[in-house]
């Protein structure tokens, strides 16, 4: 019994002394300017006291343009970085106490597309490779066949997608969004080929990995 509750007080003093995980804010504060260079220091700052007096977070950046934080919890972001421009941050775990962060960079226009970055607790650039096989077209063809196959892989000739960050959990989204450039007519003619819903990646021994 002694023995038991020994073993129970040392397994009590080592949770008491794990290194608590840093919030999000944290990484914010301490962001060199050159990720996200049309934010001052001071932007990001105000970003977090806003936010916290529940008010609209909104700063003036470096080029007279506004900027808004959407969202923040101890490991989410998001940013309306500009008007064509969002940006998404998540911290994922990759062990007991250390995160590394994931970047989504979203550009808004007649097809959106995304960019994702990874990066460590001192914001240097990660290989991404490492943590994320990045899908191609070829992920949303569709088993349909039809005359009309290879015509409508022509118009498919550049690879727009988007990737959605989720704020509850680790999971990461995929959406084709090529169609979205093409006229109403060919969206119509591609769709049979071409499948709209969204690949699915989770968090899985440190690195996004597909769900079928």
């Amino acid at each position: 019994m002694k023995r038991i509750l020994y073993l129970l007080l040392v397994l009590f003093a080592a949770h008491l002394q794990s290194p608590a995980r840093t919030p999000i804010r944290q990484w914010l504060t301490a962001m060199p300017d050159s990720v996200m260079p049309l934010l001052t220091k001071n932007n990001r700052l105000d970003f977090i006291d806003f936010y916290d007096a529940q008010m609209e977070a909104v700063v003036t950046n470096r080029l007279d343009g506004k900027s808004r934080m959407d969202m923040l919890t101890d490991d989410f972001l998001q940013i309306s970085y500009t008007r064509s421009t969002d940006i998404t941050m998540k911290l994922l775990p990759v062990n007991d106490s250390t995160d590394i962060l994931c970047m989504v960079t979203t550009v808004k226009a007649t097809a959106n597309d995304s960019r994702i970055a990874f990066f460590d607790d001192q914001w240097t650039p990660l290989q991404t490779t490492k943590y994320i096989s990045q899908p191609s077209i070829e992920d949303f063809r569709t088993t349909h066949q039809g005359d009309s196959a290879a015509w409508a892989w022509s118009k498919l000739d550049i690879f727009f997608h988007t990737y959605h960050l989720c704020a509850e959990n680790t999971e990461l989204k995929c959406t084709l969004t090529t169609t979205d450039y093409l006229s109403s007519e060919d969206r119509i003619q591609v769709a049979p080929y071409v499948s709209s819903d969204p690949l699915i990646y989770r968090w899985t021994d440190s690195k996004y990995l597909r769900h079928e």
